[in-house]
């Protein structure tokens, strides 16, 4: 339980770190490298926008220049429930963006900021990317056809 006007912490590594200042420490670079950094941007758009906003935020980051300045790769998520509701999520390298955090994200803002009714809401995170663990075993999906006929063919012959 936080004490009145106290922050919350659910992770207890960061209460130790944070119980004398107060204050968050960023992570240290050491654990940023090699990592992936997103930069999430959420907005309205406005009432009138008649374009398709992905393929034209597609274009601005691309004219942009900032697949050079350590850009990975780009997401426009369009809420399904509100199509004005948006969110451009954006994978950076972290050792390339962290040293130009503040002018990449000022570059990424204004890009949105001709398709947004109000204000813009951002923030930046360590991005842990989860795959599925891969499996060994041989399945009957990873065979052609012709494969899977021959061993029919093999069992068949017993």
């Amino acid at each position: 339980m936080a004490e009145e006007g106290g922050v919350l912490y659910l992770n207890r590594e960061l209460r130790r770190t944070t119980s004398g200042s107060g204050h968050i420490p960023e992570r240290p670079v050491e654990q940023n490298a090699a990592q992936v950094i997103t930069l999430r941007v959420d907005f309205v758009s406005k009432p009138d926008n008649k374009c398709e906003i992905a393929a034209e935020v597609g274009e601005l980051l691309a004219e942009a220049g900032l697949y050079q300045k350590g850009l990975k790769a780009s997401m426009v998520l369009v809420s399904d429930r509100e199509a004005r509701v948006v969110t451009l999520l954006t994978l950076w390298d972290a050792d390339r963006f962290n040293p130009s955090r503040e002018r990449l994200t000022t570059w990424t803002l204004k890009i949105v900021a001709q398709f947004a009714d109000g204000r813009l809401h951002a923030r930046t995170s360590v991005a842990h990317i989860l795959l599925p663990k891969e499996s060994t075993k041989l399945t009957l999906s990873d065979l052609r056809p012709a494969e899977i006929a021959e061993l029919v063919e093999i069992v068949a012959a017993g």
